[in-house]
């Protein structure tokens, strides 16, 4: 694989709160590393209630304040666009 591609699959994986496994060809343990369930989990959720509906891109930063934690979180979402209504 190019280095440009592994830099691709590496943003995705970050960006959307993935795992990237790489390096390795143990495949098996890989697997079973992004199946296991984790000890404790939080989903954290928002409301976009007075949001611009503009379908411009805001930044979401989640910060933990305990070591030994793998936060994994999106980077941000982009507001939705307005629908448009075709004429008949």
């Amino acid at each position: 694989m190019r280095a440009d591609c592994k830099d691709v699959m590496a943003e995705l994986a970050e960006g959307t709160g993935g795992t990237y496994f790489h390096n390795s060809n143990d495949l098996e343990g890989g697997f079973e590393r992004l199946t296991a369930a984790p000890e404790c989990h939080y989903l954290l959720e928002f409301s976009l209630k007075d949001i611009k509906q503009d379908g411009t891109y805001h930044r979401l930063r989640v910060k933990v304040d305990r070591e030994g934690l793998n936060l994994q979180a999106r980077r941000g979402y982009f507001a939705p666009k307005p629908t448009k209504h075709k004429k008949r």
